[in-house]
């Protein structure tokens, strides 16, 4: 392969694939903020710290439903990510949905980064906010955790039980503080 070739694909310039992954990114934020919308009409509940900036993300983001992308729309990609505090992050592995605004991210993310770090993404964090479907998800996994520690060596059985029991808090302190999305307009 010639190194003309590929500096298109992969290096630092903005040509080439990152202008695929910079669509790419787009079209996955506009899903998110389409599913949280229904998810929120149909009364799912939110709580967290940048929950009335996620409601209005998920209102004002456009939904894409399956239209061809023109090469015109790299650009409006761009500028869609570059929308600080606007642009929704599913973060499943973290239990989170992250409106990602730099100056909040605990995360610390590269200067001029228009994408959290999802790897160290810390729940305390000014720009996340819980579902009620993760609250589930968390207990769901609390349970799948508690299953191998009644037979795992007591000092591994007791840090697996403890990690559940924290899994179960979280669900419990979202339950306790999710509200609809008229309580909190």
């Amino acid at each position: 392969m010639d190194a003309r070739t590929s500096s298109g694909y992969g290096n630092r310039s903005r040509g080439g694939i990152h202008s695929v992954l910079d669509v790419e990114t787009a079209l996955a934020a506009a899903d998110i903020a389409a599913r949280l919308r229904d998810r929120v009409a149909a009364g799912e509940r939110i709580c967290g710290p940048a929950a009335s900036r996620v409601l209005t993300s998920a209102a004002q983001t456009p939904r894409f439903e399956g239209r061809i992308v023109p090469k015109t729309f790299a650009k409006k990609a761009v500028d869609f990510l570059a929308q600080d505090g606007f642009v929704l992050f599913d973060n499943p592995d973290a239990f989170l949905i992250c409106a990602f605004k730099r100056d909040n991210a605990l995360c610390e993310p590269d200067p001029g980064a228009t994408a959290p770090r999802q790897y160290d993404c810390r729940p305390s964090c000014g720009n996340t906010v819980r579902t009620d479907t993760y609250a589930r998800l968390l207990r769901e996994r609390a349970d799948e955790i508690d299953k191998p520690a009644a037979y795992a060596p007591a000092p591994i059985g007791k840090r697996l039980r403890t990690n559940a029991d924290q899994l179960r808090s979280t669900a419990d302190a979202h339950d306790a503080a999710a509200q609809s999305a008229e309580a909190l307009a």
